[in-house]
């Protein structure tokens, strides 16, 4: 049934939302990385023909063109700075098509590209292999996962992945595919336990309930990856007909690149449930919508702020990376709001000093990256 597609095909208004998160969160991820790196990798695991039926981007020119068109290009091309591209497809048209269109594309020499015709299971598992054999580590990598079904990156080779340090990981899971195809089949059960790397996806079966299986699946999956030593956090995708097609898995250990990815979801879901649905009118005004939620999300954060924090002073870094990069939701601009309610908002107030290095001055309701704020007790 999936191979039916054809070489080419028509993109889809959840593909591109996908394909909206990726753009926005390469286009953190590539400074950080090349900031303190001069090696990093980008590995498309199922990597597709590089467009669409109306020529539209696929995700492996996406990616190369976040870092060709960047605003930090310089720091991406500066001598001795090396960006690898692994893209895999294992469809040898839609991978002779992937080539032609990265033939078309003038890049820097030092893009480093390859494009193999195989599966991302086989070719993946002797990258990791050769690294391991040599007792070496894998470039910074970030690995996105973005297959028609639940297989062909099993959990063994997951497990391994997460076991190099500065890797992140970007999974679609085809809920939709599993649950219609997979989880009813016993045949392909042991699909699902190579997926899960166990059998705790089976309890499954005895749920009856829609929604509590759907949640249970994604729970256990979300928690397989948490076990691997990640962080994570999923994104739904719901297709015309309001059915949950697929979720997007990210895993980080890292609060840059767990707060860069809330940031990309925030951006494709604007009230903070971090779902997108085919049945929302793309041209519909949200903004009053997402002023609202972004209001109920800072107050939120106030509260737990200062729940965790009265009586001490404590750099604003420190707050971004220990109460904002892991909290489910809230981004940077809910820290600043958050600090403007307990500061302005509270008689008297619970914010009580905030102090800005060699006596700068400091502006109302503002809280430069670089201060300490001093919390009421």
């Amino acid at each position: 049934m999936i191979e039916k597609i054809g070489t080419i095909w028509p993109l889809e208004l959840h593909t591109r939302a996908k394909h909206e998160i990726l753009r926005y969160y390469l286009g953190a991820w590539f400074p950080i990385l090349s900031t303190i790196h001069r090696r990093i990798l980008y590995v498309d695991g199922f990597a597709g023909p590089g467009e669409y039926s109306k020529r539209e981007d696929g995700s492996p020119i996406i990616a190369l063109k976040v870092a060709l068109d960047h605003k930090f290009k310089n720091k991406l091309t500066r001598p001795g700075m090396n960006l690898v591209f692994l893209f895999i497809e294992k469809d040898e048209a839609r991978c002779e098509n992937l080539k032609q269109k990265i033939a078309e594309l003038q890049l820097p020499n030092n893009f480093r590209i390859e494009t193999q015709c195989a599966r991302f299971d086989e070719v993946f598992d002797s990258v990791l292999s050769k690294i391991e054999e040599q007792d070496k580590q894998l470039a910074p990598s970030f690995v996105f996962i973005d297959p028609f079904g639940p297989t062909g990156f099993p959990m063994r080779l997951i497990s391994r992945l997460a076991q190099q340090p500065r890797s992140e990981v970007l999974i679609t899971f085809n809920y939709q595919s599993l649950n219609e195809w997979f989880l009813q089949d016993p045949r392909k059960h042991k699909h699902l336990d190579e997926l899960y790397g166990g059998d705790i996806w089976r309890p499954a079966q005895k749920i009856i309930d829609p929604t509590r299986k759907e949640n249970y699946l994604m729970e256990a999956y979300q928690k397989a990856l948490e076990d691997l030593g990640w962080k994570g956090r999923p994104f739904r995708m719901v297709n015309k007909q309001n059915q949950t097609q697929y979720y997007l898995f990210f895993a980080t250990t890292h609060w840059e690149g767990m707060l860069a990815m809330k940031g990309a979801m925030w951006r494709a879901s604007p009230t903070g449930d971090f779902e997108y649905s085919d049945l929302t009118n793309p041209q519909q005004p949200r903004l009053f919508d997402k002023e609202l939620y972004d209001e109920a999300f800072s107050k939120e954060l106030a509260s737990l702020l200062y729940q965790s924090r009265h009586g001490q002073g404590i750099p604003k870094q420190t707050l971004i990376r220990n109460d904002v990069a892991w909290h489910s939701i809230c981004i940077k601009r809910h820290l600043t709001r958050a600090l403007q309610i307990l500061e302005y908002e509270f008689v008297p107030s619970r914010i009580t000093k905030v102090e800005l290095p060699n006596g700068r001055k400091r502006y109302k309701g503002k809280y430069p990256d670089d201060c300490t704020i001093t919390f009421a007790p």
